[in-house]
């Protein structure tokens, strides 16, 4: 093959540098979450349902690549992958790079969905069934959707390793061109609603500034936090049309090499997530702070707590335990 058609490297090491710094922040992040909704009421509503969710779908998505890409480095793995790529890992190993996309595309429709309906629409009955949806509801909503809009993708399994040495897939051009063209449709569409949503969102809140409830701007707050990362959406927009325009007019050589880009596309759709969390959202940052430090007064902060007094002391002091133990 020409080297031309061999997908930069550099994609790759970016990628593995993002996933260094980002990954075990990530892991704290959701740690720190699932102890303050044990704690406080406000972390167990809709919005931080939703929002775990989105942040265990992008750990799955990441940990996902990695185990099953990256990880054909190691030869043990290899071996294994390629004897037994029948049972249906060559497929995964393609297929899961539009599954995870698309949990990721609902999520941030779920999410920009939720800040439009609570600050525009707060009394309205949706919004009271949206808001007092139970958790099971809002994590089966939340998988089930992608999960059902990825059947197309997931049930091909006509993929084959081309050779144990450089392991890629080989697929069908119908199935690429087909795959490219909904991943890019999907996430238009995605893009195009939560644009629509945040539309209406901003010139309600613009219109009714002087009247918004402290309540209200806390919400409003935490929907900057949503629209930044929709903004990373945008750029994976313009990636997959590019791709989609090279596919489709066979243009081969930048196929493979935004193929090689792909890893830090990928990583960025997903790592951006945790510094929107840190930079725009304050209250969690302390509290987060306050866990890593065992600074009870940080993560007591202020708002309503369902006996966070006990709660967050009892977790204070297992960090504190688990500390010693590993300094012993």
């Amino acid at each position: 093959m020409n080297n031309s058609l061999e997908p930069p490297q550099w994609g790759f090491y970016v990628y593995y540098g993002m996933s260094i710094v980002s990954l075990p922040l990530y892991l704290l992040i959701i740690v720190c979450l699932l102890c303050l909704r044990g704690a406080y009421a406000v972390y167990k509503s809709t919005f931080y349902s939703l929002l775990l969710q989105h942040c265990i779908a992008d750990m799955f998505s990441m940990l996902g690549y990695i185990l099953l890409s990256p990880a054909r480095a190691i030869p043990q793995i290899r071996q294994f992958y390629f004897e037994y790529q029948d049972y249906y890992i060559a497929a995964a190993t393609y297929n899961i790079i539009y599954y995870t996309l698309y949990i990721r595309c609902t999520g941030i429709i779920f999410l920009s969905l939720q800040r439009y309906l609570v600050i525009t629409l707060p009394h309205w009955s949706l919004t009271t069934k949206v808001q007092k949806a139970a958790n099971w509801k809002i994590i089966l909503v939340y998988w089930i959707t992608p999960t059902l809009l990825s059947i197309v993708v997931l049930k091909d399994t006509d993929f084959k390793f081309d050779g144990i040495e450089k392991m890629a897939i080989n697929a069908s051009k119908e199935i690429i061109q087909r795959n490219t063209v909904m991943a890019l449709s999907v996430v238009s569409t995605t893009c195009i609603v939560s644009s629509l949503a945040y539309g209406a969102l901003f010139y309600f809140v613009r219109k009714n500034s002087s009247k918004l409830s402290k309540s209200l701007r806390r919400e409003v707050h935490l929907a900057f936090q949503v629209l930044v990362l929709l903004l990373a959406f945008f750029a994976i927009l313009v990636f997959y049309a590019f791709l989609n325009y090279f596919a489709q007019t066979r243009n081969d050589g930048p196929v493979f090499y935004m193929r090689g880009l792909y890893p830090m596309a990928n990583g960025f759709l997903s790592y951006i997530n945790p510094f929107c969390i840190l930079c725009l959202n304050q209250d969690f940052t302390r509290k987060l702070i306050g866990l890593v430090t065992c600074n009870v007064n940080e993560v007591r902060g202020s708002g309503k707590a369902t006996n966070s007094n006990k709660k967050v002391n009892v977790t204070l002091v297992q960090i504190e335990e688990t500390r010693r133990s590993v300094a012993n």
